[in-house]
Parts: C-alpha cells; structure tokens; sequence
C-alpha cells in the first residue's frame, strides 16, 4: 500500500518577502507543509509544540543567529536528527560553510538562490526523509509481528521450523540491537540532561572557563550519539533488507576528501593530524553510500583511538585491479583479548577512547556486512600501545553478475 508521505519544512527568516519566494517555490514542485518563524526563538518554540522533517535556515538573523539555532537543535536529543540546510549571501573563503558544518548543518546554499539546484537538494533530502519515515513505520509493524511471533511461537513451537543458527543470528542482532538502545544511547543522555540541568540552574555560579567546558561536554557527547545513532540505522536497515544495494564505478579520491574534511573537524579537536594520500586515478566498483560509511567509521574509531598529538593517514592502492583503502594510526592499539571480538555481533565488547569515548563495536560490525556486500574484505594489524591498521580490499571493476 502506497504511503502518502507530506513533510513538514520549517523555512526560517527574518525577511518575510524572502520566507514568501521560498515558499511559493516549494509549493509549486513539492506537496508539504510549510511552517514559518522570523527568529531562532521561534523556531525552538515550533519545535516544542509539533515535528519538522526539515528545516531551511537562514544564517544572518537578529539576536540568535542561524548557527546558534542549529546547535541548539543538535543539542536537543528529541531534534537532533532534523536535517538543516543553511541559507545565506555568497562566502568565497566557506567560513560560513564550515561553520555551518560545525552547527550540524547537513547543507549550505548561497543568495541569490539559484531555483533548480534547491530544487533539486530538497528532492533528494525529501526521498531521504521519506525512506526514513517508511524505514521507521516498517521497523514498528517488525517489531509487533515480532512480538506476535513471540508467542506464536510459545503456542506452536515454532522452533521446529527455524534451525539453530538462524535462531542463534536473530536472538544475537535483536540483543545487540536493545542493548545499545537500552545502555549506549541512554547513558549518554543522562549525562546531557544532567549537564543541561547545571547549567540552568546554577549558571552564574559557574566561572566562564567552565560554563564553556560544560557546553563542549555536552557538543561532544550529542556528537557522539549521533554517530552511533546513524551507525544503529544503517545497521538496523542491513537487519531488515532495506538497504538498496547499487554499485557503481566511481573514482576514491573525490568521495574520501569529503569525508576526512568532515572528520578533520573531529580530529582537530584532539589535536590529531588527519592526513590523506589517496592518488588521484584509483577507482574502485562498489555501492558508493556503503564505502562511504566504511571510511567513516574507520576514520572516526582511528580518531577517538589516537592521543592528542597523534597522526592517521588514509592510504589507497591497486593491487593486481584490487583496491587496498587503509586507515593507519600510532593510538593506543587494541588488546589481544578485545582483537579476537572484533566484528563480533554476539561478543560483548566495550571499549573506551582515549578521552573517555565509549565504543560499541557496532561500526566494525556495519563496515564488515557492507565491505563483504561489495565482495571486499576487511582485515587489521594491531599493536597494543603502538597503533592499528584496518584495511578494506575491494574491487576495481565489477565481479557481479
């Protein structure tokens, strides 16, 4: 049954002729529902009161500005996940585009607005946001028919029908799965709320050196549950067979720049170098999302794994049309017993970065289902107190049929 899907686009500025030729544009190409607010105070009061799908944010406004607006988003557990696309005047040195980066924004446009390029951003986070709703509605129907097979399965045994191992499989992803959402996303809550509630509370007794620290605990922290919330998404969709499996024929190099500038922000943070050497005409066949995602997580576990003052390189070659992607760090290495539950979906693992970051093990599991998926292997060389390697080797050209 077809799902009729209207989403919710919250446009955001203080000019309202510039809120009325946004306006007028959407509604000529999209059905939605368009809600409007003039300042950052309104916005976080819309917010409040109803769901957004999307928000279109510009960036000069009076008292709270857009940035500041979208961290405020971010940092709020019940929006954090609502995709911002900044609008503002032209910036040939992308000082607003970083920043707006760093606020949590998932997309930059320039004024004057070119009509067919919002266009065409708005038709593709719409498909996403979509494909997200539905993913979320078919999780809760899972879920209940799960529950109704639970005790179908009391009163018929049904068990007779379901081997040991596809039993042992669904048991160990269902727990992976409860557990993080029962201790790995709550826990880093109560640490928000409970920084939230200090500084609300008692903010003036606070000096302003550490105000500040409380606030970059708090960044941090929602940063990092953001991440591992993205991971449990893409994993839970790998669960169900909804990730769509499209393989392509694309060159490395432009793909991973995206990535490691984006990971630089979190590598700067820690003083860590984040350097790349990826040669300019290496390609590689696979689904470029999953790659993506891969390079990601590898890149960010070699981030919260490394000291300050420490360095990761991404690397690519072509070996005999088999491409090598590493990811190389001097942190602090991984431990005989915690190397043996690597990619482990039944193996309890918990690990700790070396601020304090606590680590799942579900990205590795994510990035060894979507490098096998792409007919690749994963492997790591490790030592403890000196650093890690993690290589994917996949294909330069296609082996599917």
């Amino acid at each position: 049954m077809e799902v009729n899907f209207i989403p919710d686009i919250l446009i955001v500025d203080d000019i309202e002729h510039n809120i009325f030729t946004l306006r007028s544009l959407i509604e000529s190409q999209f059905e939605a529902n368009i809600i409007e607010a003039t300042s950052g105070e309104q916005v976080l009061r819309i917010l409040n009161d109803r769901t957004i799908d999307l928000v279109l944010m510009d960036v000069m406004m009076p008292g709270m500005d857009g940035f500041e607006t979208a961290r405020l988003i971010k940092n709020r557990p019940r929006t954090t996940n609502i995709p911002i696309i900044f609008i503002s005047a032209f910036d040939p040195t992308q000082k607003l585009l970083e920043k707006g980066i760093a606020a949590g924004g998932f997309d930059y446009l320039t004024k004057p607005i070119d009509d067919n390029q919002l266009v065409y951003r708005l038709k593709m986070y719409l498909r996403f946001i979509k494909h997200e709703y539905l993913m979320n509605m078919h999780l809760r129907e899972l879920n209940q028919k799960l529950i109704e097979e639970i005790e179908e399965r009391k009163a018929t045994e049904l068990s007779l029908y379901i081997s040991q191992n596809e039993l042992k499989a669904t048991n160990a992803s269902k727990d992976k799965f409860f557990s993080i959402i029962a201790h790995d996303l709550k826990n880093p809550f109560n640490g928000i709320i409970g920084l939230s509630s200090l500084l609300i509370d008692d903010f003036d007794s606070f000096p302003v050196e550490q105000q500040k620290e409380f606030i970059l605990d708090i960044k941090t922290t929602a940063e990092n549950t953001f991440r591992l919330l993205q991971n449990l998404l893409e994993w839970s969709q790998t669960q169900i067979g909804k990730i769509h499996f499209e393989p392509t024929q694309f060159m490395l190099a432009s793909t991973t720049r995206e990535i490691v500038d984006l990971v630089k922000i979190s590598a700067g943070n820690k003083n860590i170098l984040l350097e790349s050497d990826v040669p300019a005409d290496i390609r590689v066949f696979a689904d470029k999302n999953m790659i993506n995602t891969v390079i990601r997580n590898l890149l960010l576990n070699a981030v919260k794994f490394t000291r300050s003052g420490g360095r990761i390189v991404l690397s690519a070659r072509n070996i005999d049309h088999v491409v090598e992607i590493s990811v190389t760090d001097n942190g602090i290495g991984i431990s005989p017993e915690t190397f043996k539950k690597l990619f482990c979906i039944d193996c309890n693992v918990v690990s700790y970065g070396t601020e304090g970051e606590q680590g799942t093990g579900l990205g590795l599991i994510l990035c060894k289902e979507f490098v096998e998926k792409n007919a690749g292997k994963i492997r790591v060389e490790s030592e403890l107190g000196v650093g890690s390697t993690f290589t994917v080797s996949i294909p330069e050209t296609a082996l599917f049929n």
